[in-house]
């Protein structure tokens, strides 16, 4: 029959090499959660100005409609307007006199 064999124990040195190498990666760990909760709220910032600009656009592509229903009404009152000038210029010139 054999002997049982005894788990095999760390010596102080190899526990202590354990510890620093944990302790190194509690630190490493640390600055990546520091690290991604700086990026994570920056990113946040970022989504907050592209909304805002999203809808500043939205607000410009409305202004540009109405500004585009102005300049077609523009054009027909433009030419009213000529007509109507034309037309009490030729009253003025057929009465003889200038336009008061």
């Amino acid at each position: 029959m054999t002997e049982p064999v005894e788990p095999p124990y760390a010596t102080k040195d190899e526990l202590g090499a354990v510890r620093e190498r944990l302790d190194r990666g509690k630190k490493r760990l640390d600055r990546l959660e520091d690290a991604l909760t700086e990026n994570t709220q920056l990113t946040q910032k970022v989504v907050t100005q592209t909304a805002e600009l999203i809808a500043f656009f939205d607000a410009m592509k409305g202004a540009f409609k109405v500004l585009n229903w102005l300049g077609k009404l523009a054009k027909p009152m433009a030419a009213i307007a000529a007509l109507g000038v034309a037309l009490a210029g030729l009253w003025a010139s057929a009465k003889g006199g200038p336009l008061r």
